[in-house]
């Protein structure tokens, strides 16, 4: 009976250190940790805390509360990373944009299928967005999307063959490269008319995390040096976003941002580019939203954002694998 008691109580002290832990991590209290990994943690520890949860349930004891608890505090944060469908009709009555990172068209077989590119069309022309925001775009490798008469293609350096392209049904002009310095990724912008009035239309891909099957957070060998890559990338990924603010300070266009982050929705890179602006997830979002798997855990590192002027009627992450990330739509009103 004591050795039962020391358990349990070794088990709630867990618990109440993984609930803390994760708390902390999604920033519920306000606390930035120097350590970026541990962002990247809380789908881990969301499934550790929810194992402890269904445990005190079924013995019906006391600490099942502390999930309760946590809950309570975190339950802001949480939406970052799940959101309760909207039951109610859509009038959907506005441009759709989706935002796709298609990994080269499959250039280098990461996927044991001969017609990726086409499949990646025929699933453009099924959903008919109104504009595409493509990133890791082959030029090479791309079909021709002729239902799109308006193509622009900015590559990420020098005279690459890839980079970040928009297809769309609307005219677009006024198009520029957002170049990263001592980085392979980059971005665009490019205005349209809708209403008359002109919207501004970024595609931004910010640095990845270079992970390989090497890197590991559980081998002595090569923890530290996943810990030191991390830590490297979400410094760019800072800088990254700072410069991006920066260009877009210089104009007062309503905009939409599409973009892989390659960082989830807690961490500083997220928060700092949707400061003063909506993330079409968290407005109509459902489920996790998950566009990418990373170490076995899904993450949302894809985003759709917009100036709080604009009205998110709709957002939907697809459930296709014709490449390493999910493709993400909004429909988007402008008032």
């Amino acid at each position: 009976m004591k050795r039962k008691k020391i358990f349990i109580g070794f088990l709630t002290l867990l618990n109440i250190a993984s609930l803390s832990l994760q708390l902390l991590a999604m920033g519920s209290f306000g606390l930035g940790f120097e350590l970026p990994v541990f962002s990247l943690l809380v789908p881990l520890l969301l499934v550790l805390n929810l194992v402890f949860f269904i445990f005190w349930l079924v013995r019906f004891q006391w600490p099942l509360l502390l999930t309760v608890l946590a809950i309570s505090i975190g339950y802001e944060e949480l939406q970052l990373l799940y959101q309760i469908g909207d039951n109610g009709i859509r009038i959907e009555n506005g441009i759709s944009v989706m935002s796709y990172n298609v990994r080269s068209f499959n250039r280098f077989k990461w996927i044991d299928s001969p017609n990726i590119p086409d499949e990646i069309e025929n699933f453009i022309n099924e959903e008919q967005p109104d504009i595409v925001c493509f990133q890791e775009y082959a030029q090479n490798e791309a079909p021709d999307f002729k239902d799109y008469p308006y193509k622009i293609f900015k590559p990420y350096v020098g005279r690459g063959q890839i980079g970040s392209c928009i297809i769309s049904k609307f005219p677009l002009f006024n198009s520029k490269s957002i170049s990263f310095e001592a980085s392979n990724n980059g971005g665009m912008f490019a205005d349209f008319l809708w209403k008359k009035d002109t919207l501004r239309l970024y595609n931004v891909h910010f640095e990845s995390m270079r992970i390989d099957s090497k890197d590991t957070l559980i081998a002595t060998e090569y923890s530290q040096k996943l810990r030191r890559k991390i830590k490297e990338v979400f410094q760019i990924q800072k800088e990254q976003v700072a410069q991006f603010n920066a260009i877009k300070n210089q104009h007062d266009y309503p905009e939409i941002i599409c973009t892989d982050l390659n960082n989830n929705a807690f961490s500083n890179s997220y928060l700092n580019l949707k400061q003063g602006r909506q993330d079409a997830f968290l407005e109509k979002g459902e489920g996790f939203g998950a566009t990418y798997d990373f170490i076995y855990f899904p993450l949302r590192i894809d985003f759709i954002l917009t100036s709080p002027k604009l009205n998110v009627l709709s957002y939907k992450t697809h459930a296709i694998k014709l490449s390493d990330h999910k493709p993400i739509s909004a429909t988007i009103q402008w008032p």
